[in-house]
Formats: C-alpha cells, sequence, structure tokens
C-alpha cells in the first residue's frame, strides 16, 4: 500500500523510530535488521524533508514535526490493525509479540514471577518487559512506548489533564498498608503507637528518588512525623533496610507476607487511619479494539486474582 509515496512498511517502521527513540530498539521492535531501519529513516527524511530524530547530547530526541506525527501514525496504524483484526481472533500459543509494563518493583515481585510462568504455558513465544515507574510514564503510555502501567490513580490521573479520555483503566488488584519492623526489634512489641513510630527511625521510599509513597503523603498529614533516617527508591530496598536495623516503614501488607521469612520482618498495624492501596492497569484507549492487548490485560487480571485467591 502506498500513500503518497509512503507505502505502509514505512509506516511501521516510523513509528517504531517515534516510539523507541532509537534505531537499534525501532529495528528489534518490528523485527527487522539494524541496517535496513538506518534505510528506512532515510526514507523517511527525504518525504517529510525532516531530520525525525535529532541527537541531543547522549540522546536522540523527536523533532517538532516528528512530534506532531507520532499520534496521528499510530492513530492510523491502530485503525489498520483493526480492519485485520476483526476477522482474526489472538492466538497466544503462536503469537510472538514484546508487551512493555511500567510498575513499581512492589507490583513485578508480585505479579512478574507468576506472569512469566503462566506466559511461559500458555503464550511460549509472549514477552513482558517491565520497567520501573517513572516521572514519565504517562507520556509513555500516550506515545506508545508503553503498553501498560500499572500504578495507583493519583501517579497518572493527577497529571493527565486533557488526555484524560485517552486513558482507560480497570482495577487490578488492592492491598493496604502496614507498618514492618524486624521481627527481632526489642523496641516495639505486637502492636505500635503513633508516638512509638515517631520515636523509631523511619525509612521512606521515593519512588525513582522523587515520587512520594501514599504512605509517606499520609504521614505528613499527621499533627507530628518520625525522623526521616533515610530514602530508598524502591519498596524491596526499603524493606531489606528495615529487616537489618531497628527501624520501620509503612509498606504494602501483600509485600511483607511474601518476604517475611526470608527478611525475617514483621507487619503491625499502621497506628493511623490509611487508605487501601488500589493498583489499577492504565493502557492508551487506540489499543482497545487490539485482541492481543485485551489478551494480555485478561491475563494480568487473572495473575492478580489469584494474589487474594
Amino acid at each position: 500500500m502506498h500513500l503518497q509515496g509512503l507505502d505502509l512498511n514505512l509506516l511501521i517502521a516510523l513509528d517504531a523510530l517515534l516510539t523507541e527513540r532509537n534505531v537499534t530498539r525501532a529495528a528489534e521492535r518490528i523485527h527487522i535488521s539494524q541496517p535496513g531501519m538506518s534505510a528506512a529513516l532515510q526514507k523517511l527524511r527525504l518525504h517529510f524533508d525532516d531530520p525525525l530524530l535529532e541527537r541531543i547530547g547522549r540522546n536522540m530526541e523527536l523533532s517538532a514535526r516528528a512530534r506532531t506525527l507520532a499520534e496521528p501514525i499510530k492513530t492510523i496504524l491502530s485503525q489498520i490493525r483493526d480492519l485485520n483484526d476483526q476477522s482474526q481472533a489472538f492466538d497466544p500459543s503462536q503469537a510472538t509479540r514484546v508487551f512493555r509494563i511500567a510498575a513499581t518493583t512492589y507490583c513485578c515481585q508480585l505479579l512478574a514471577p507468576s506472569l512469566l510462568s503462566l506466559l511461559q504455558k500458555t503464550a511460549p513465544m509472549v514477552s513482558v518487559q517491565f520497567e520501573e515507574l517513572s516521572t514519565d510514564t504517562l507520556d509513555r503510555i500516550l506515545d506508545g512506548q508503553n503498553d501498560f502501567a500499572i500504578t495507583i490513580s493519583a501517579r497518572l490521573i493527577d497529571n493527565l489533564g486533557r488526555d484524560n479520555e485517552l486513558l482507560a483503566s480497570e482495577e487490578l488488584f488492592t492491598d493496604h498498608f502496614v507498618v514492618a519492623v524486624a521481627k527481632d526489634n526489642g523496641r516495639v512489641g505486637d502492636t505500635i503507637s503513633f508516638d512509638e513510630l515517631c520515636d523509631l527511625g523511619y525509612i521512606e521510599t521515593r519512588f525513582g528518588g522523587v515520587i512520594a509513597g501514599v504512605s509517606e503523603q499520609m504521614l505528613r498529614q499527621q499533627t507530628k512525623q518520625p525522623r526521616i533516617s533515610g530514602w530508598l527508591p524502591n519498596f524491596q530496598l526499603t524493606l531489606e533496610a528495615v529487616a537489618e536495623t531497628d527501624m520501620a516503614t509503612i509498606l504494602p501488607s501483600l509485600l511483607i507476607a511474601r518476604n517475611a521469612n526470608r527478611l525475617n520482618v514483621r507487619a503491625l498495624a499502621v497506628p493511623f487511619e490509611m487508605p487501601l492501596l488500589e493498583e489499577r492497569l492504565f493502557w492508551h484507549r487506540r489499543n482497545d479494539n487490539d485482541p492481543g492487548h485485551r489478551w494480555m490485560a485478561q491475563t494480568l487480571a487473572v495473575v492478580a486474582g489469584e494474589l487474594i485467591a
């Protein structure tokens, strides 16, 4: 198919380049050689009379023209796929595909092992790439670099603004918060008061070094706060630090339960009111008609359901 000199294969290459912003990764994304992708980029630059990808420092960034092309190209390709997919069911046992999922280490630890085990049995050629949530996760979903994000609503919705109608979501699982301390921490018994919590050193989780967790946000609303002894970038590292000290933190209960014996930690009730932790699965609505995408969403829901079964 040719569209004013631009064939469909070049549109697919363009989408990969605008998504990955890297020739090698773009080639891997659509399973062609790097020289083939480099040649496609040259043709695209000639067609649009624009560099599309520009080197800024050590990174390749989209040109202004490329940024205006990214969303329309994805929409066009999604509509073309819809025409083909309407008559074809997704067969996970035969499909070859990579899904990219942004999530906290907490969600990765809870979901990734079971998901990978299930895929090995039912979809051996389907792969998943997990990556840490970051301040640009929303942008990566909107421009197609991530297929899904697993997080609480506040981390995405608060910054969504006018793009709200582009994002879909569903509840994946819920958890509740507990105070985590080492099993041999003699400074606390079977319960902990708010004053006792404040008297202990507290280890705070800052996702990516900058995003405060729900528990830390709730702590700041209390009449006083514990002294922060350290900041770590994910729940797992925070829990490991607590296990080796007489300090405390507030973390999701499922994480403590999974690591209680291995790390010698125990859970105590939080001495003030905390909201439930509702982890939701987010994706771009342009994928709603993609049977493969729907299948992965359903598969994640099955794996999440086993957490509380």
